[in-house]
């Protein structure tokens, strides 16, 4: 079904080489139209490709965003596990924990000195600053 259609787009293009003979503009136009429409099916297909993927296991046609084939159960991608994650998140906490009221001083010294910085080299309206400043914090 897929390759009729690319077909009758190539039969149309090469009507429009017949349709030249009496009116070249009609017989351009025609052709040109076949080419369009080509493009447009073709990338249509590739875009619903995209949507979809593979399963290496079964070969079903699945969803992009699944991470679990729901024919028969391929897992395409392995997440962290649940104690990955707590070990993570308490190795985090051990280290906050473990920091010293001096540490913890020196921490808001740094940051306290690049705010200055910042300010300091700014030379315009504090408006214009804030902005600048808010919209780069969230691109990081």
């Amino acid at each position: 079904m897929k390759m009729g259609r690319l077909y009758c787009f190539n039969i149309l293009q090469i009507v429009g080489l017949g349709v030249q003979f009496w009116n070249w503009k009609a017989g351009c136009a025609v052709i040109l139209g076949g080419c369009l429409g080509e493009i447009a099916y073709i990338s249509s297909i590739v875009w619903e490709r995209r949507k979809f993927k593979p399963c290496p296991k079964c070969g079903a046609c699945v969803p992009g965003r699944v991470r679990l084939c729901p024919e028969c159960g391929y897992q395409f991608e392995t997440g962290l596990k649940e104690t990955e994650i707590l070990d993570h998140i308490e190795r985090e906490r051990d280290q906050l924990e473990a920091m010293t009221s001096q540490e913890i001083d020196c921490n808001f010294e740094k940051v306290e000195e690049f705010v200055l910085d910042e300010v300091t080299s700014f030379d315009g309206d504090i408006e214009e600053f804030l902005d600048r400043r808010s919209g780069e914090v969230f691109l990081k």
